[in-house]
């Protein structure tokens, strides 16, 4: 374990990000020099004052529970478990400092009217922006998520990574980020893998939902940035480009055709899925995180109460 909570909080900065956006940073995870020998690895390990492989299983916990803001940062770091260099433990300190100076954040949900039977708490507090979401359902009872990939990101194997955000009741219920399996060869494949991956999410969910009483009548909205994938699933248009693409991929078509999803296009600062590809500059970290953990308070429930403004006119 870390030498203490106290030393997490040390030179922590205001309203702090987990890691830093900065390409030469990541340029500089990816390229460090590690520990040859054993005797090396005790020592850099016995210096740092924590278990690496250990503290990585730690971040991955909240990850999966409550925090997904940090899930690319943890897939980052989790590659250099094997043997992490001096710098791989610095940038896991700072996640766990990010996760001290957090820790009472978590996913929101929001009911269409409120229970009068519950204790009144504060709404949930924004960061400044002027990002306002758009209302994606009436009620908080239709399925959409957010998919986005960042092409070829890491030099070690040049593998995209995906990241996808399904939204309920005005919080995320599930998302994803790893890498994919195949390199691709353009950014419109690696977009188009993510968006399949996403439809499978997005079919496993509906069936969910339907057990549970909430069946979807309408196709669930999936918001992507990429022009190439959209063009190929909702106007069933692959090309001789495409051809190299593994078929099961372009099952997303048939799911499309049969009104179970359909793909929207989204600017990359609002698409919510970027958050989770690769690290962000504060404002675009703080209005994709504000947006996946539920904090925006969604119109319908707005609408229920009278006299409040949403948070961010606050």
């Amino acid at each position: 374990m870390v030498k203490g909570h106290e030393d997490l909080l040390k030179h922590v900065p205001a309203n702090p990000v987990p890691l830093p956006a900065d390409s030469t940073y990541i340029r500089n995870l990816e390229t460090a020099t590690v520990p040859q020998t054993i005797p090396e690895k005790l020592q850099l390990k016995q210096s740092m004052g924590f278990n690496y492989r250990q503290l990585i299983g730690e971040i991955i916990f909240p990850m999966m529970k409550c925090r997904p803001e940090i899930a690319p940062h943890a897939i980052k770091l989790s590659q250099y478990m094997e043997n992490p260099a001096e710098s791989h433990y610095k940038a896991l300190r700072d996640i766990l400092s990010f996760l001290a100076t957090t820790i009472d954040d978590g996913i929101y949900y929001w009911r269409p009217t409120p229970r009068m039977d519950l204790p009144v708490l504060p709404m949930p507090s924004l960061h400044p922006d002027n990002y306002l979401m758009p209302d994606n359902t009436p009620n908080g009872a239709a399925l959409y998520g957010y998919v986005d990939s960042d092409w070829g990101s890491d030099s070690n194997h040049r593998k995209s990574i995906t990241g996808i955000v399904l939204m309920y009741a005005g919080g995320a219920i599930g998302y994803k980020c790893k890498y994919q399996d195949v390199i691709a060869h353009s950014s419109t494949e690696a977009e188009f893998t993510a968006a399949c991956d996403a439809g499978k999410m997005i079919l496993f969910f509906r069936s969910i939902l339907a057990d549970l009483g909430l069946e979807q009548q309408n196709a669930s909205i999936l918001y992507e940035d990429n022009n190439g994938a959209l063009l190929m699933a909702n106007a069933q248009q692959p090309t001789r480009r495409t051809r190299h693409m593994d078929i099961k991929k372009f099952a997303l078509l048939e799911w499309v055709e049969q009104d179970l999803m359909i793909l929207k296009s989204i600017c990359t600062a609002e698409n919510a899925a970027d958050g989770l590809t690769k690290p962000l500059a504060k404002q675009l970290f703080f209005r994709h995180a504000d947006t996946i953990m539920g904090k925006r308070v969604p119109d319908y429930v707005l609408r229920s109460i009278s006299g409040i403004s949403p948070p961010s006119q606050l």
